[in-house]
């Protein structure tokens, strides 16, 4: 997605919650791409570990609440492990993969879906980079347009400036997109016994929607009263 930025603005607190909130959309949308030998070799290292429970720590510590920390340094029995697993829950071709990351696979169809994930980037002044292969309801598109709301929300509030405009837009995102269809996506993944890595990964994202759109709730309840 183009237009997606990554947080290097000054104007920006680095230890603000909202930050920390996109560099976790952005964190997630990259754990999720497939596993090249340079990524395994980061799971392995802790490298992911650390960073994502450190920023899931930042936000709230019930987030981490009994989870296996070291399965997200599981990367299988040998190198392609990870991969392979992947590609079985994934990536199979012909849109018959076992877990689809692809939203319009678990409500609305496929069309109506990226339709209106659209309108939503479009709003938003964002379109889909072409040169990569993600489609406009994947799963990684998703995050990485959450990550780009968030990021806008902190360097408006670091500004002193009103964000309800982008926090609006991040709380009708999660309740008509990803928050509504992630959890039909995480039930399909247990069904597979998927390797830990993924079972963690999937559990801490779900749980980090969930938060999500427990935070914003409220603000617009309280407007709207």
């Amino acid at each position: 997605m183009s237009n997606t930025a990554v947080i290097t603005d000054s104007t920006c607190d680095l230890e603000s919650a909202t930050v920390v909130r996109s560099k976790l959309h952005q964190l997630f949308a990259l754990a999720i791409t497939y596993p090249d030998s340079e990524w395994v070799a980061a799971v392995k290292a802790g490298e992911l570990a650390e960073n994502l429970m450190g920023l899931l720590g930042q936000l709230d510590e019930n987030l981490l609440r009994e989870i296996d920390r070291n399965a997200l340094c599981d990367s299988g029995a040998d190198e392609t492990a990870l991969a392979v697993e992947y590609t079985r829950l994934f990536d199979v071709g012909g849109g018959d993969s076992l877990v689809s990351l692809y939203g319009g696979h678990h409500h609305g169809g496929r069309t109506t879906a990226m339709e209106e994930v659209l309108r939503f980037y479009h709003h938003f002044g964002l379109q889909l980079d072409h040169s990569r292969n993600e489609l406009p309801d994947h799963l990684i598109s998703e995050l990485e347009f959450l990550h780009f709301m968030t990021f806008q929300e902190a360097r408006i509030e670091a500004r002193g400036q009103d964000a309800s405009h982008y926090q609006r837009g991040q709380k009708d995102f999660i309740e008509r997109q990803i928050g509504r269809w992630f959890p039909k996506l995480r039930g399909k993944l247990q069904d597979q016994q998927p390797l830990r890595y993924y079972a963690v990964l999937f559990e801490l994202l779900g749980r980090f929607l969930q938060h999500e759109q427990q935070r914003l709730s409220p603000i617009f309840v309280r407007a709207a009263g």
